[in-house]
């Protein structure tokens, strides 16, 4: 008996397996996005966007990115990279951790913060931005009496003549800034007579300041001197000059208006009674007149 073989009915499973071409365009696809998103794995790839495995960091060219990042307030990608730097360079100047410090305060992650701009000022003592940029953090912190030795050793190293004005850290207006760490010190150690009398200097170096007016305004009030509050706190927010938040929780000239304008309209005198006592006054001095005349 011959053995037969139906071969006509035999069927082959189609494969599922989608086109080679395709499969590679996609896995290109996912790498070059993962490579965009990440900056140490950006900083060893190609012109062409391949990675060719690791490669030197481009210091000159991650500082720029660096720099830029911080000018657009983009503070995220501007720890990001100065993370990076430090991490490629063990010589990595002060300047870059104290952008790192200053990147994360305004983030609000004041304890990282505080580390990272301690490092710059280990590494260069006299950067006057290091010690400017830790006086913030401490003020942040609620650390009120270590801020206002920050701002004094800045003052002292200005006085030294050792403040580099031309570092591309450096904070424009030294001393002013310093001054004003230490009114805000002094405020949160609930010594307002002073604070104004600090407030007041930093004003002197930098008049019509949004800062330096917002720290005055908030000593004038809690002296109790409400008038003079709003109308300092009143010019701070009709400057031109933006406030820019030195840290997340510190609270802008327009709040602060609103408080000392809350406190002044409760304490002032009914308008009432101001009627009456002048015109006690006047009834006062007009019987003093007709008796003097009587005589």
């Amino acid at each position: 008996m011959k053995n037969t073989k139906n071969t006509k009915n035999t069927k082959h499973p189609r494969s599922n397996i989608p086109a080679l071409p395709a499969l590679l365009a996609l896995i290109l696809i996912a790498g070059l996005a993962i490579i965009a998103a990440h900056p140490a794995l950006a900083a060893g790839a190609t012109s062409s966007g391949v990675s060719t495995g690791p490669a030197e960091l481009n210091i000159t060219r991650a500082t720029a990115t660096l720099n830029t990042a911080i000018a657009e307030g983009n503070w995220l990608r501007a720890a990001a990279y100065a993370e990076l730097i430090t991490q490629n360079d063990e010589n990595a100047p002060a300047n870059i951790w104290c952008k790192w410090g200053y990147s994360l305060r305004k983030m609000g992650r004041y304890d990282e913060a505080l580390a990272m701009v301690t490092i710059a000022i280990e590494k260069d003592p006299d950067n006057a931005a290091s010690h400017l940029n830790r006086g913030y953090t401490y003020l942040a912190l609620g650390q009120y009496r270590n801020a206002r030795m920050d701002a004094e050793e800045t003052l002292r190293l200005e006085r030294a003549g050792k403040t580099d004005i031309t570092s591309d850290c450096a904070i424009a207006n030294t001393g002013a800034t310093a001054y004003n760490i230490i009114a805000l010190g002094l405020l949160g150690e609930g010594d307002p007579k002073n604070a104004l009398v600090a407030a007041g200097t930093a004003l002197v170096l930098g008049p019509d300041n949004v800062h330096y007016l917002n720290t005055r305004g908030v000593a004038l009030t809690q002296l109790g001197k409400y008038s003079d509050a709003v109308m300092v706190l009143t010019q701070a927010t009709e400057l031109q000059d933006e406030y820019i938040s030195p840290y997340p929780d510190a609270i802008p000239p327009e709040e602060n208006l609103k408080t000392a304008q809350r406190l002044y309209d409760e304490n002032k005198a009914p308008d009432t009674l101001i009627i009456i006592a002048a015109v006690a006054i006047l009834a006062i001095g007009a019987g003093a007149i007709f008796l003097q005349r009587r005589k």
